[in-house]
């Protein structure tokens, strides 16, 4: 099957044979059996609907970085993905700073140098593979802030020219914690890089509601979509105001200075939203179904 797919990308590589893989511009997909194949294709010539088809089908083979670690960030990947003993007796919490990065092309050893230098008093500094990593950071009065990562991302964006994304993972202590919230916090991760792919910083309370907006139960999502989302699908100038006020804490002076637009067309815009959906947007559980709506209504496009 994996071969057949060579006709589909004439410029991959094929190979019976396992392949160098040294090469950042291709992905390399496994077909195993009795007689194992590889087909490496070019990035550049693979969309993201592909990718995610192609590896659901077959194995993708990437470089194994953990072999090149050393240590803390040896430890500490034993301690993740062996279920080694924790590297140190901690007396604080940690917490894991997930980052994913473009593709790139230069030496990877120099972009780590560039990314230390921002995290220099970090615990561990992890590759896991060529675009994903982590930082292991100690609870400090210097900790970083949400806005301190969106400094950073903007800072290699434009002077490396490297599009970056971070999770900002909770302060915990205690091995089994910290190993199963490692692998929670990722997989929420690569889902909020998917569904808010216009984010570069991302938390558990800033995901949290997309994903819960993604996952609804069918007879939920349906009611919600024939009553507010189908609203706001109409009329985007409505449902980016709607979307935007409630994440300015229904502050209509805050909201309507982000919009560009005066405090009296902002009141004309949200009475425009109750008259067509009669909802009372001074309750709690009323802003939380409308802002779940815009959300879908925002996906959908």
């Amino acid at each position: 099957m994996l071969k057949k797919l060579h006709t589909y990308f004439p410029t991959a590589i094929a190979t019976d044979v396992p392949p160098s893989l040294d090469r950042n511009d291709l992905y390399w997909f496994k077909e195993d059996g009795n007689n194992p194949f590889w087909l490496g294709v070019p990035r550049s010539e693979i969309s993201d609907d592909q990718l995610e088809l192609l590896s659901t089908l077959y194995d993708i083979v990437s470089l194994d970085y953990s072999v090149s670690l050393t240590g803390s960030a040896k430890e500490w990947h034993s301690f993740l993905y062996n279920e080694d003993k924790l590297p140190t007796n901690l007396k604080t919490n940690i917490r894991f700073i997930q980052f994913q990065i473009n593709t790139i092309d230069q030496n990877i050893k120099d972009l780590e140098m560039a990314i230390k230098e921002f995290f220099h008093k970090c615990l561990a500094f992890i590759w896991l593979d060529e675009s994903h990593g982590i930082i292991i950071e100690e609870k400090t009065e210097m900790a970083y802030s949400e806005d301190d990562f969106q400094s950073i991302a903007v800072t290699l964006e434009s002077d490396f020219y490297i599009k970056s994304f971070f999770y900002i993972g909770k302060f915990r202590n205690g091995p089994k914690k910290l190993r199963e919230a490692f692998f929670l916090e990722r997989e929420l991760f690569l889902k909020a890089i998917k569904h808010l792919s216009a984010e570069r910083i991302f938390s558990f309370e800033k995901i949290f509601p997309t994903v819960l907006a993604a996952n609804l139960p069918k007879a939920t999502s349906e009611l919600l979509h024939t009553d507010i989302v189908h609203i706001l699908k109409e009329d985007p100038e409505l449902r980016d105001t709607m979307k935007v006020f409630l994440e300015h804490h229904s502050n209509t002076s805050l909201a309507a200075k982000k919009l560009f637009v005066h405090r009296n067309t902002l009141q004309y815009r949200l009475n425009r939203f109750s008259e067509k959906t009669n909802i009372d947007l001074k309750e709690i559980n009323s802003v939380l179904t409308v802002y779940i709506a815009c959300l879908l209504a925002k996906n959908r496009d």
